[in-house]
């Protein structure tokens, strides 16, 4: 399951989304498409099933939206903006038993 990073804040407008990296400094603005894609992921931790859904109303061919839905999620991930939640955290140490 997919979700924002902890250092991560998001807010949606009907113009798109704000994504603030805080850990980064920086801001990442999504347009209404990529918007559509963060809320599926954020909403249902992944975006199964959302390929078809934008590309059968609008005529698309459904394999070549999912791969450029799998191609932004997975900038995502590498820009370090979401996690994958089922992977075990790491052991935080205590700073004085180092």
């Amino acid at each position: 399951m997919l979700t924002p990073a902890p250092h991560v804040h998001h807010a949606t407008s009907p113009d798109g989304t704000a994504v603030l990296d805080t850990r980064q400094g920086s801001w990442l603005m999504l347009d209404p498409d990529a918007s559509r894609v963060w809320r599926a992921l954020t909403v249902r931790g992944s975006a199964a099933g959302l390929a078809d859904e934008i590309a059968i109303p609008t005529g698309q061919d459904p394999r070549a939206v999912g791969e450029q839905i799998t191609a932004f999620v997975n900038g995502l991930v590498t820009a370090g903006v979401l996690v994958e939640t089922g992977r075990p955290r790491r052991a935080h140490r205590r700073w004085w038993r180092r």
